[in-house]
């Protein structure tokens, strides 16, 4: 029988009505993996414009996707700096001021949240401090391997970690692009030992490599790096009227290829090692994304590539280590983002240079991909949403924080805090002096200082020790200091952006504990690891800790 051409009007209409009256399919969700890399330096990736062909699938990466050129950890060291990226928070709020301090049980994390959303979650990671046991990082994955097969121990006492080769295998296995061989390099059984993602359901995958984490030992083929002259760093004069800041170096990445018998080091072929190892974790990483494109998942995969913090190659006077200082060498990091496919197209090759901190990472990842992010706590200062970024550059200017924390037995404690706002970081160092020596001068700005922290050291004064001012466009290493000697008058162009970087350093420190209270905290973690386990101590001892 033959319907009537109205009949049929009526009925595609009514069927148009009904497709309208439907929500819209959600999109199914998109894979994630995220890639830490220990001790990457921004500066020494080809994308950031190093003139070594140090990474070249990296370099990839953001010629695919976005690069972010004003991205800074919130500390020179693993545990604090990607406590911040997992919690969304600064290590004031999320508690981790030192490596084997674990996370508490009760911070939500973002790896939390994307097992809320139906992902599966794992994670392999190559360094010691990040064992479950030392970290608290394992909530939220499914799966966390955090065994240490490597053969090659990092010097000078050997401690267990899993180099770049190890982890981009353990890598493939977990992503079904490789079988897993029956034993590791310690000849246990290989973990993990089978895929640990099947089905239809999205994946989220955490790497953390640990090269080029010193000592600088990378595999033969990648020591393609040579000076074409050495630069030998002379022995420093220890006369205390000579040298302005003490000499600091982490003699185990020193070869001894590398020394001279009076005690001069050869500073390029440290960095040519330095370089090899960058060159080792790119090579290795590149391989899991290549296999990952070959079949065909980077068509619904967000990559994430960042690092933990930089390394110190002589910025300072300190040589081949981090952590001792909030400087740029340790706290700019890299950030590469490539979307899926449906973005990549539209947003290849993107620079931005709007600023954000790890600590900004989490709600970020969270808004980018429609998951609810984890609780940021209470502080006025703490991580937010840059997703803007993706799109275009942020024309508001936006500050981000560094610090270092440690406890001194004279002082009690040393705190270092720095501000990066536009073009400018301040940092200021302040320690809390017993109350039985003798109070350094200071001026308004300390004593401003000191009462908008707004609390009472119970054993001394707090005061601040000293402050520097970098234009970091210009000096992007900070070899000079803008700050006018005490007593002399501020130049007409600085004096607004002194007391607006100050005003924002007193918010972020006016935040923190007491410092007693904070120094008491490390001791007392120090002393536990003497008692309960002392080889953790003793490992990072070892490596200048």
């Amino acid at each position: 029988m033959k319907v009537p051409c109205a009949a049929k009007l009526c009925a595609s209409l009514l069927f148009a009505a009904l497709l309208a009256s439907c929500p819209a399919e959600t999109p199914p969700r998109e894979n994630v993996l995220l890639i830490t890399v220990d001790t990457l330096r921004r500066d020494h990736l080809g994308c950031y414009g190093y003139p070594r062909a140090t990474t070249p699938h990296f370099d990839r990466l953001a010629a695919e996707g976005v690069l972010f050129e004003a991205c800074s950890s919130p500390r020179g060291k693993t545990s604090p700096a990607l406590a911040s990226l997992f919690t969304g928070t600064y290590p004031h709020e999320h508690g981790v001021r030192e490596l084997l301090e674990p996370l508490a049980a009760d911070r939500p994390v973002l790896a939390e949240c994307f097992r809320r959303a139906g992902y599966q979650t794992a994670a392999v990671v190559g360094n010691f401090v990040l064992q479950e046991r030392y970290s608290g990082f394992s909530r939220g994955f499914d799966h966390y391997v955090e065994t240490l097969p490597s053969a090659q121990g990092v010097p000078p006492d050997d401690v267990p970690q899993r180099t770049a080769g190890s982890l981009a295998l353990a890598a493939r296995v977990a992503l079904g692009l490789a079988e897993a061989p029956a034993l590791d390099e310690d000849g246990r059984p290989f973990e993990p030992a089978a895929a640990l993602f099947s089905g239809a359901r999205p994946w989220f995958l955490w790497l953390h490599a640990m090269d080029p984490h010193g000592a600088y030992e990378p595999p033969a083929q990648d020591r393609v790096f040579a000076p074409s002259a050495p630069r030998w760093v002379e022995p420093q004069d220890d006369a205390p009227a000579r040298r302005k800041v003490r000499r600091r170096v982490s003699a185990y990445n020193v070869p001894d290829s590398a020394r001279r018998a009076d005690g001069a080091f050869d500073a390029q072929a440290v960095i040519d090692l330095y370089d090899g190892e960058i060159r080792a974790a790119d090579r290795e990483l590149g391989r899991v994304i290549e296999e990952l494109r070959a079949r065909g998942e980077l068509a619904r995969t967000w990559i994430v590539l960042t690092a933990d913090h930089g390394e110190s190659l002589g910025e300072h006077d300190y040589w081949f280590e981090h952590g001792f200082y909030a400087c740029e060498a340790t706290c700019a990091i890299p950030l590469i983002v490539r979307p899926p496919d449906r973005l990549s197209k539209q947003f290849a090759g993107a620079r931005r240079v709007g600023a954000l901190s790890l600590a900004d990472l989490a709600p970020t990842l969270a808004q980018w991909l429609d998951l609810s992010s984890p609780p940021l706590g209470s502080s006025p200062v703490r991580g937010v949403s840059r997703a803007g970024l993706l799109q275009r550059d942020d024309p508001q200017p936006f500050a981000t924080f560094s610090e270092k924390v440690e406890a001194v037995e004279r002082l009690g404690s040393v705190q270092i805090k720095s501000v990066r706002f536009r073009d400018h970081k301040l940092v200021q160092r302040w320690a809390r002096i017993p109350a039985t020596d003798p109070a350094p001068a200071h001026g308004e700005a300390q004593d401003a200082a000191a009462a908008a922290a707004g609390r009472a050291e119970p054993r001394g004064v707090l005061q601040l020790l000293g402050e520097e001012l970098h234009d970091l466009a210009r000096d992007p290493l900070e070899r000079v200091d803008l700050m006018p000697a005490p007593g002399a008058e501020v130049p007409l162009e600085l004096q607004q952006v002194l007391a607006d970087l100050r005003a924002r350093l007193l918010e972020f420190g006016a935040c923190d504990k007491p410092f007693e209270e904070l120094a008491q905290r490390l001791r007392l973690r120090r002393q536990a690891l003497e008692e309960h386990d002392p080889e953790a101590l003793r490992r990072l001892k070892s490596l200048g800790y």
